[in-house]
């Protein structure tokens, strides 16, 4: 769809710049119009004088009082013209010195307009109007140079297109202006979605424009919903876990009474039993708990949560002395659920633990597209099997206690994140390498 910024821009643009092209147009024709009609109408009068000015002679013949004329008619090629008919007589103004102007008699009262070529290829516009004067019919075609008018309209044209361009300018940093003020609620919410999925605030705060409003308070009373149904399906899945394990428990100690010691077939089945229910709660809370998981992002202080994980593994397994390292590049973050991530690095530090010699290694890079890789100095895994290691229940050493979920699980949270989960063999420790690869945050 585009930036909203940009589509209004772009529309006010175009909108203004059709807007002052089509004020410049009308302008132009009004004053190339108003120029023309004021020229015809000067002519005419200058037609009139004309007329005014002519007499017969003795000789009855027609004659211009030059003396009553301007000197503009007297100069040659003037751009200022006139012709005068009467019968076979015709007069001519000496600013056209050997040229002539395509004009022929007029009845009287008939008025003609023309454009035409003049001497030294000027342009000419023509006003020619038939008269009578003393029983005597007078044609008089008095015409004009337009080629100074049309400089002065091209030179009006230009300077008045300049302005127009300025005011263009002016408008659109205006406009743009007023675009940004319009727009900074937007630009104010568009901070506070970052917050919320940052971890850094669970409502919006920014009431928007009235358009908008409505549409914040609906988001905020859903995130409120969600976080509300959420907290107490959590709950639920906690108390149902501690319900059942509790039964567990009593049916294991059921099993252990000295009643059924003669019936040691009775006790491994209720064992085998209540072990399988136990590994299907734990799997199932897991998937519910994400499937149900719709919180803000938080960003997880990475330093803090793996020394307290790591710390907790050395204490589960103190017997094995296993010597855990860890390093977290600078500027690497993970914008998640804290819950999601412990539960991805311990099931795949309590794998390395449980499979290495001696050593494990945790090292975290990547920025904001965090990269996890757990190694291990252990047996390693089969080419062949690698993909085999997210199925729900395999083992790779059945002789090796463990549910065969632990990886699953770590594949499930990580799926769900759209993070890239990959086995292979550690080139520094020899052992197995796990590595979780998170995309990079689009916000």
């Amino acid at each position: 769809m585009g930036s909203l910024k940009g589509r209004l821009s772009w529309s006010i643009t175009l909108s203004l710049v059709v807007l002052l092209s089509l004020q410049w147009l009308v302008v132009s024709y009004a004053i190339n119009k108003l120029s023309e009609d004021q020229l015809i109408k000067r002519l005419q009068h200058e037609g009139e004088s004309l007329l005014a000015s002519a007499r017969l002679n003795a000789s009855n013949q027609l004659e211009i009082d030059a003396q009553r004329l301007s000197a503009i008619y007297q100069r040659p090629f003037s751009g200022n013209y006139y012709v005068v008919i009467s019968g076979q007589q015709r007069l001519i103004s000496r600013s056209l010195w050997d040229t002539d102007m395509n004009i022929g008699p007029l009845a009287a009262g008939e008025q003609q307009l023309l454009y035409s070529q003049g001497p030294e290829q000027q342009s000419l516009l023509i006003v020619a109007h038939g008269y009578q004067k003393q029983s005597l019919p007078i044609t008089i075609a008095i015409a004009e140079n337009l080629d100074p008018i049309k400089a002065s309209i091209e030179r009006f044209q230009l300077i008045y297109g300049a302005i127009s361009l300025l005011g263009l300018i002016l408008l659109l940093a205006i406009q743009r202006l007023m675009i940004q003020r319009a727009l900074l609620p937007l630009k104010e919410m568009q901070s506070d979605i970052a917050k919320l999925e940052r971890g850094e605030a669970d409502q919006i705060a920014s009431k928007g424009p009235d358009e908008i409003a409505p549409l914040i308070t609906e988001l905020n009373h859903l995130l409120h919903t969600v976080q509300q149904k959420s907290k107490r399906s959590r709950e639920s899945l906690g108390n149902l876990a501690h319900a059942l394990k509790t039964k567990l428990t009593l049916l294991n100690q059921t099993a252990e009474r000295t009643e059924i010691d003669g019936l040691p077939e009775i006790r491994a089945s209720i064992y085998a039993v209540t072990e399988s229910l136990d590994q299907i709660i734990e799997r199932e809370l897991k998937r519910a708990r994400l499937m149900g998981n719709a919180k803000p992002m938080q960003q997880v202080d990475l330093k803090t949560e793996i020394a307290q994980l790591t710390h907790t593994m050395r204490m589960i397994y103190q017997t094995k002395t296993v010597n855990i390292t860890w390093e977290i590049a600078e500027g690497t973050r993970f914008h998640g659920d804290g819950e999601d991530l412990l539960e991805i690095l311990g099931n795949l530090l309590d794998n390395a633990c449980k499979w290495c010699t001696r050593n494990v290694s945790l090292t975290v890079t990547g920025n904001d597209a965090p990269i996890f890789v757990v190694e291990d100095d252990g047996p390693g895994c089969p080419a062949h099997e690698l993909n085999s290691l997210t199925q729900r229940g395999f083992r790779a050493d059945e002789t090796v206690a463990g549910s065969g979920l632990g990886l699953a699980i770590v594949y499930d949270i990580a799926n769900s994140y759209g993070a890239n989960l990959s086995f292979s063999r550690s080139a520094a420790l020899g052992g197995l390498r796990v590595e979780v690869r998170f995309s990079p945050r689009t916000t």
